[in-house]
């Protein structure tokens, strides 16, 4: 269903998956920031939803998956990443199309959606459990990034991601092997270095969302899970209050409905690609029960 893809811009290989129906409009799926992410472990199952009816993009950020593995120090990690990406859909002249982010990726949505060079290819813009860097709980923060590459400690960050009740083991391993990829452990831990020589005041992250979020012209939705651990209640609120054109839905789940529950969250997709979506019980019932 999908095909891989390895191009060079400059000097960064940068690996990618493309499917679907190629002459649709596009769908750009950009995966989780998470140790062991990558596109497929993020969109694998999601992808079977939307293939009949859109062309699907699919690529992997620096430091993840098939893409060089590198860190810039001395600014924030979307940066570099939100010029990678840029430069990635010139190389494959991407058009319009809807971008979905998942966790870490739907923080790059939302930034992508603020920059000139990359809005205005944005038919839409989807952020699920992605702030863009503000409302995570210390705990969560804990838990993604309390990881030292074994089987075990990737079945605890899925608990994270997938929920304490829902188990993957495919997933798991997924997610391992991934994080094994020469240079991914490194490229992950190496932000987390400070230098010595700075104060704590120095040290605390400074956030320019969800204030710039005002600036965005993207028609955006936002997708919250009710038992997200990984993100303050009521995120997507406080987001979309900055939003001039912004929906959200809070859905029964955890922090990546993307992965647990792929046939609901296409439904809820395709409902807002479509300009059909209207939160309601009737949304939001076919994740109940979802840990």
């Amino acid at each position: 269903m999908l095909k891989e893809h390895n191009i060079k811009l400059g000097p960064v290989r940068t690996r990618y998956f493309e499917g679907g129906k190629a002459d649709a409009t596009p769908v750009v799926l950009i995966h989780e920031g998470g140790f062991g992410g990558d596109a497929l472990n993020s969109y694998g199952k999601l992808v079977a939803h939307l293939a009949d009816d859109y062309r699907l993009i699919l690529p992997e950020m620096l430091g993840f998956g098939g893409t060089d593995k590198a860190v810039f120090f001395g600014e924030n990690p979307y940066e570099p990443r939100l010029r990678h990406l840029a430069a990635f859909f010139d190389a494959i002249d991407l058009g319009k199309a809807h971008f979905v982010g998942n966790s870490f990726g739907g923080g790059m949505v939302l930034r992508l959606s603020l920059r000139s060079e990359t809005a205005w290819r944005m038919l839409s813009a989807t952020s699920i459990s992605g702030t863009g860097g503000p409302f995570r709980t210390p705990e969560g923060i804990a838990g993604a990034f309390d990881y030292e590459p074994s089987i075990e400690a990737a079945r605890q960050l899925d608990s994270w991601v997938l929920g304490t009740n829902f188990g993957d083991e495919a997933h798991a391993r997924d997610r391992f092997d991934s994080s094994m990829r020469p240079g991914q452990w490194e490229s992950m831990a190496a932000p987390q270095l400070r230098n010595p020589a700075l104060t704590d005041k120095d040290k605390v992250a400074k956030w320019d969302l969800p204030d710039g979020l005002s600036l965005s012209q993207t028609r955006t939705l936002l997708i919250a899970g009710a038992r997200d651990r990984m993100l303050e209640k009521g995120w997507e609120e406080k987001l979309a209050a900055h939003l001039k054109d912004g929906t959200t839905v809070r859905v029964d789940a955890a922090h990546s409905p993307n992965i647990t529950h792929p046939e609901a969250t296409a439904q809820i997709l395709r409902r807002f690609f479509e300009n059909n979506l209207q939160p309601s019980a009737g949304v939001n019932s076919v994740f109940e029960g979802v840990n």
